[in-house]
C-alpha cells in the first residue's frame, strides 16, 4: 500500500509541474515571431468600406506619405527595435496593386520598384513604403511604414531582389556597399524578411498584439 500511495502521489506532482511549464509557456506570444505561432489574430481594426476610404482621398490633399497612410489606413502593428521603427496598416478594400496606385497618385514617391506577385516596395525621402499580401489572412494587404534606419538596419538584402537594384538601395542609404555589409551581418541571424501577423517565421518580426505598441527587440 505504501508503494501505491507513493507512486500516485508521484504522478500528482508530475502533472502538476507539467501543467505548469505549458501554462508559462503559453505566455511568451509577443515579441519578434520565430517559434511562437499564434492561432488567431483575434479582431482586426474597423475599415472604413471602400467608398469612404475613396471619397477621403478624393476630398483631401496630402503632402506627407505617413499623413496619407495614418489617415487612410487603420493601423495593425507596430515593431520598435533598436535600429528603427515601422508602423504596419492594413486594408482589405483593395488588391496590391490599387494600394500602390492610391499611394503613389497621391503622393509620388522617390522610386518605384517593380512590383512582385505579392509585394512591392516604395522609396521616400526618410521612408520606405513596403507592401505584402498578408500570408495568414485571405484578402489582407500589409502597409508597412518603415523609417529609412529600420529598413537600412534590419531588413534582408534578398527580399529585394527583383524589385529594387542595389545601386537604388545604395543610393536611399548613403553608401556603396550596403547589400554586402548587411549580407554578412545578416549571415549571423536576426534580419527581418517582412512583417509577420501570427509569427512562426524566424525571418519575420512581430509587433505587439496591443496595437501601437511593439516591444524593444534588439537585433
Amino acid at each position: 500500500m505504501k508503494d501505491v500511495g507513493s507512486v500516485a502521489l508521484f504522478t500528482i506532482f508530475a502533472a502538476f509541474i507539467a501543467f505548469f511549464i505549458f501554462d508559462s509557456g503559453d505566455s511568451t506570444g509577443s515579441g519578434i515571431s520565430g517559434t511562437y505561432e499564434q492561432e488567431s489574430y483575434g479582431s482586426l481594426p474597423e475599415e472604413p468600406s471602400r467608398e469612404e476610404i475613396e471619397e477621403t482621398l478624393r476630398d483631401r490633399s496630402f503632402t506627407s506619405v505617413d499623413d496619407m497612410i495614418e489617415e487612410t489606413f487603420p493601423q495593425l502593428d507596430t515593431v520598435q527595435t533598436d535600429r528603427g521603427r515601422s508602423e504596419i496598416y492594413m486594408t482589405s478594400k483593395f488588391n496590391l496593386r490599387e494600394v500602390e496606385e492610391l499611394i503613389t497618385s497621391e503622393v509620388p514617391p522617390a522610386e518605384v520598384g517593380d512590383r512582385q506577385s505579392d509585394k512591392q516596395a516604395l522609396i521616400y525621402p526618410d521612408e520606405f513604403v513596403i507592401l505584402k499580401e498578408s500570408e495568414e489572412e485571405a484578402g489582407l494587404v500589409l502597409i508597412e511604414l518603415a523609417e529609412k534606419e529600420f529598413v537600412r538596419n534590419n531588413y534582408r538584402p534578398s527580399f529585394f531582389d527583383g524589385m529594387l537594384a542595389y545601386a537604388l538601395l545604395n543610393r536611399a542609404f548613403g553608401t556603396n556597399d550596403w547589400q554586402n555589409r548587411q549580407r554578412d551581418r545578416c549571415a549571423s541571424g536576426g534580419c527581418y524578411g517582412g512583417y509577420s501577423m501570427y509569427g512562426g517565421n524566424s525571418g519575420s518580426f512581430r509587433g505587439s498584439s496591443n496595437r501601437g505598441g511593439g516591444p524593444g527587440v534588439g537585433k
